[in-house]
């Protein structure tokens, strides 16, 4: 039988490698990660939900066209939900820049507020 490997539980991948600020820091940015995938995952699931809502609300609409032209509407906002939630992501980089915090990078955003921190590995400071 073939191995397909092992699965670590969630415990030891997220667990910060030290207690120093830098260790809580990058683990910190990754559970805002794992939340903001979240709920995109659930943005996707709610749209695939509301789609098939409109779907069957406009197969059984018949001739009535208020029925066709709200599940017309469903549609569309549905979609435009889904596409808002997808680039919000480019929309908070866009933002942060122009304003001139680093939004996207919450690890340096928090070292950069506590004071004599060094900053986490990986992170490149300005």
């Amino acid at each position: 039988m073939a191995s397909i490997g092992q699965i670590k539980p969630i415990t030891e991948a997220r667990a910060p490698k030290t207690m120093d600020s830098a260790g809580f820091t990058s683990s910190l940015e990754l559970y805002i990660s794992d939340i903001i995938g979240l709920i995109t995952a659930l943005a996707a699931l709610f749209f695939i939900v509301y789609s098939f809502l409109a779907a069957y609300e406009w197969v059984t609409a018949g001739s009535d066209s208020s029925k066709v032209e709200k599940a017309k509407n469903r549609f569309i906002w549905g979609t435009l939900g889904l596409i808002l939630i997808v680039a919000s992501y480019a929309i908070i980089g866009l933002i942060g820049s122009l304003v001139g915090i680093s939004i996207l990078n919450p690890a340096q955003l928090i070292q950069s507020i506590v004071p004599g921190a060094a900053a986490p590995t990986g992170v490149v400071t300005p």
